[in-house]
């Protein structure tokens, strides 16, 4: 069974309907952000990239990350999607 190994909370910056997560590694970005952004469904997935529209203009979002040591178990409860 997958076990948690880390869960941080992470104040990050929205600036003109979006935000993103990019890969570290700017090699395996074909194109980096904002090339290409455009506010439109709430996650769209780039090669090294994840877009992410937001309802606010500008504003000051949480993000939760977690490092497991293999696939997490499904989602279930209030945070499970769908």
């Amino acid at each position: 069974m997958a076990e948690l190994l880390s869960r941080e909370e992470v104040p990050v910056e929205v600036d003109f309907y979006g935000l993103y997560l990019q890969d570290w590694d700017d090699s395996q970005v074909p194109v980096p952000f904002p090339e290409g952004w455009e506010a439109g469904p709430f996650l769209r997935a780039r090669q090294g990239r994840l877009d992410i529209t937001s309802g606010g203009h500008s504003h000051t979002a949480g993000l939760t990350t977690e490092e497991w040591d293999a696939e997490p178990p499904p989602l279930q409860g209030p945070d499970a999607p769908g």
